[in-house]
């Protein structure tokens, strides 16, 4: 059983066809990758899949239920979490703090509970810090849990960004380029974060221009090339699949 199924896929700007009927399933527990040249529909396909766009026609499924058309906070119930190609960090807020954002879910959200901080908040507010120390821990960055957001550097960001989306407990992770704009060491953090954060049994699904990176950790690959699936498979199959060797991959 596929944990997230898209369908003939499409979505429509004007007279552009960003994304054209575009079908793929994604399995529980793997590292899937999606690959293409410049423009041809990676993020909007994730805007997709997250609801931040709705469909001109076809359907998306999660865990077999319909979810076409639901908003972000909805899916964010049902298990899915994402990251952004640009940073979307509080800098005004520690580090901390912005992980606790993530975590506002599984927390007791009652006003009047709140306002007279109740001891069921209270404990709460303690068992969500802790969460996030021990993900915060988990990503690498246990040396920042009280530092200032703003004053961290941006290799360090990327990982916190991935520390909050973790925070809301998801099954399937959307990750939009995670490595863009790092150096060697910075993207090796982050691929073993990446690695570590599939073993621990969340499904990733992850937009990256770092072919050695895909390469290195992905299950799956599916190639888009004008918003239209060029091809898919495994790295190796894709590795060697012609037609993505003339479109985009040159001599990886």
């Amino acid at each position: 059983m596929s944990l997230l199924r898209v369908e003939n896929l499409s979505i429509q700007f004007g007279g552009v066809r960003a994304i054209q009927d575009l079908d793929f399933t994604i399995d529980p527990g793997t590292v899937h990758s999606i690959i293409g040249p410049n423009g041809a529909g990676k993020t909007t396909l994730f805007n997709l899949i997250t609801g931040v766009y709705r469909p001109t026609t076809g359907a998306i499924y999660l865990d077999d239920q319909p979810v076409t058309g639901r908003r972000p906070n909805e899916l964010a119930r049902m298990g899915m979490s994402r990251t952004f190609q640009n940073l979307q960090i509080m800098m005004n807020m520690t580090a901390l703090e912005n992980v606790m954002v993530g975590r506002h879910l599984h927390l007791n959200r009652n006003l009047l509970a709140c306002l007279l901080r109740l001891p069921a908040i209270t404990r709460g507010d303690r068992t969500a810090r802790k969460r996030c120390i021990e993900l915060m821990e988990r990503v690498g960055l246990g040396g920042y849990i009280n530092a200032e957001a703003g004053a961290m550097p941006y290799g360090a960001l990327k990982r916190l960004e991935i520390a909050r989306a973790l925070a809301a407990e998801p099954t399937l992770l959307l990750l939009d380029e995670p490595a863009a704009g790092l150096n060697a060491r910075e993207t090796k953090e982050i691929d073993e974060v990446i690695v570590a954060v599939a073993r621990a049994g969340v499904t990733v699904v992850l937009v990256e221009h770092d072919m050695k990176l895909v390469m290195g950790i992905s299950d799956h690959i599916l190639v888009l090339d004008y918003g239209r699936k060029l091809a898919e498979g495994t790295p190796e199959e894709v590795r060697n699949n012609p037609a993505v060797i003339a479109a985009y991959l040159g001599n990886v």
